[in-house]
């Protein structure tokens, strides 16, 4: 028959197709997917970036160093008509300061400065020339505590105590999109290893379906026993199993095109993808108070929920610090002294002793009617409390879903019992079938039947197995346990 032609033809292509297969196992799968996942890659860079805004804040707490070298030349004009008189003033000044704020806002600075001038005059009534060079030097000490606004390390801190809780929840973003990257990976895998199961199934039900048509046809046209309902029977359901053949072939093609999305493969790549091994047992089912700590200790998405507030709770603390009045203590001590290369100008001090100084003060700054900085503390406060909200939401939400899976992976790993023991009878059936029908007790139409539940009771079965499998996945995922399970391979191949 020309169905059967094609089907052959199909069978020839698939195990072409077969041995140029690219086979890796599960864990393969996840390790791949790890570094060539573009989501997972985004993740990863985004927790760098965050670990550089944590490096950016506590550089700007380091000491900065100013300097600066400056020159000057001014002409001026006095005097009167007659005796109109020209000043040239030159300088060159430098400059040197250090500064740092400590962690409970006082403001430091040592600085030196020094400078040369020169002053001529020319023309008037008194004398002209040049005068100089003239030195001076002075170095200084000064800070500034701030006593309510800027005042402690709450408020000093804050950016960087925001950053690292921004670093530690991206982080936790990370780990979270490395366990939903391993948990795509692997329903995407088992998915493509029920696929290859179920065109095996339909292959060796063709192939029994083959048989069965062969036997039929020399029974009804050799040895006369059989008839050609019989016959038409049995053609009718190979045809059948063989467009449930092809459709299997297409679902794995779909299947592998799914696998290679998650593995960051393209689709002509991932046309090649073959799982192998057997779908491993996880263990028992967790406990409902084993999955409840779990969650709360492991959960990835609740870690970055909480690195959140830490993240909006610093904020708030800068926000109302900066909502309070400007109140700072200032003093500056200084020591300088002068000197000329003409002793007898009289411009040096008593003994070469220096010159001293010092000033103090406070400043305050007091704004009227509330300002920005009250409504930005207002917002900061709301801002906080609805993030509270949400994290409390979601934990309920992931509590109330590790609940609903732990519900079906329990049903499911009771279907995969019912599964595996329906198959097991549907095949004796099946089996009793064929006996009965060479024996001449049973019709062809028995037999197809009990092939059809047999195949169908054999795919339950597979079905099963992948969904508890999922389900113990998902389970897992969510409690946090999941990155865990891969942890070695993740870290391996993200790294």
């Amino acid at each position: 028959m020309p169905w059967l032609a094609a089907l052959a033809l199909a069978a020839a292509c698939s195990l072409s197709s077969a041995a140029r297969a690219e086979t890796l196992s599960a864990e393969q799968a996840v390790g791949r997917a790890a570094s060539q996942n573009p989501t997972l890659r985004a993740a990863l860079l985004e927790a760098a970036a965050a670990r550089q805004a944590v490096a950016a804040e506590q550089g700007a707490r380091k000491p900065v160093l100013s300097a600066s070298v400056t020159g000057r030349y001014a002409e001026t004009l006095g005097g009167t008509d007659a005796d109109a008189t020209r000043t040239v003033d030159k300088s060159v000044a430098s400059s040197v300061a250090l500064q740092y704020t400590t962690d409970v806002g006082t403001a430091l600075e040592v600085g030196a400065s020094t400078g040369t001038s020169w002053r001529t005059i020319a023309g008037g009534p008194i004398a002209s020339g040049t005068f100089g060079p003239n030195y001076d030097a002075e170095a200084h000490v000064s800070a500034r505590q701030p006593l309510l606004r800027g005042a402690g390390t709450d408020a000093q801190l804050a950016p960087v105590v925001a950053a690292q809780a921004s670093a530690v929840a991206a982080e936790r973003d990370r780990d979270l999109a490395a366990s939903q990257t391993a948990l795509d990976v692997l329903g995407a895998y088992w998915e493509l290893w029920y696929a290859e199961q179920a065109i095996a199934v339909q292959e060796q039900a063709l192939a029994a379906a083959q048989r069965q048509l062969a036997d039929a046809r020399a029974r009804a046209e050799v040895v006369g026993t059989g008839t050609r309902v019989d016959v038409l029977q049995f053609s009718t359901t190979a045809a059948s199993i063989a467009d449930a053949l092809s459709q299997a072939r297409a679902s794995r093609a779909a299947k592998a095109i799914e696998l290679g999305r998650a593995l960051g493969m393209s689709p002509e790549q991932a046309a090649s993808l073959a799982p192998t091994g057997e779908p491993p047992s996880l263990g028992a089912v967790p406990t409902a108070a084993a999955l409840t700590r779990a969650m709360s200790e492991r959960s990835q998405e609740l870690a970055a929920l909480r690195a959140d507030l830490e993240a909006q709770r610093a904020r708030l603390r800068a926000a109302e610090d900066a909502d309070q009045v400007r109140l700072d203590l200032f003093a500056t001590a200084s020591v300088g002294t002068l000197w000329v290369n003409e002793p007898a100008t009289g411009l040096s001090l008593q003994g070469g002793r220096p010159a001293f100084g010092v000033l103090g003060g406070i400043d305050l700054e007091l704004p009227f009617g509330g300002g920005r900085a009250s409504a930005e503390a207002a917002r900061a406060r709301t801002q906080l409390a609805a993030a509270e909200a949400r994290y409390q939401a979601r934990a309920d939400a992931i509590a109330a879903q590790m609940s609903s899976l732990r519900v079906s992976l329990v049903a499911a790993a009771d279907q995969v019992a019912l599964a595996v023991e329906a198959a097991r009878m549907a095949g004796e059936l099946a089996e009793a079938e064929r006996q009965r029908l060479k024996l001449g007790i049973a019709t062809s139409s028995d037999v197809v039947q009990a092939e059809q539940t047999l195949r169908e009771a054999e795919l339950r079965r597979l079905r099963a197995v992948v969904t508890a499998l999922t389900s113990r996945f998902e389970l897992d995922h969510a409690a946090g346990a999941l990155l865990e399970r891969f942890a070695s391979v993740l870290s391996r191949r993200s790294s």
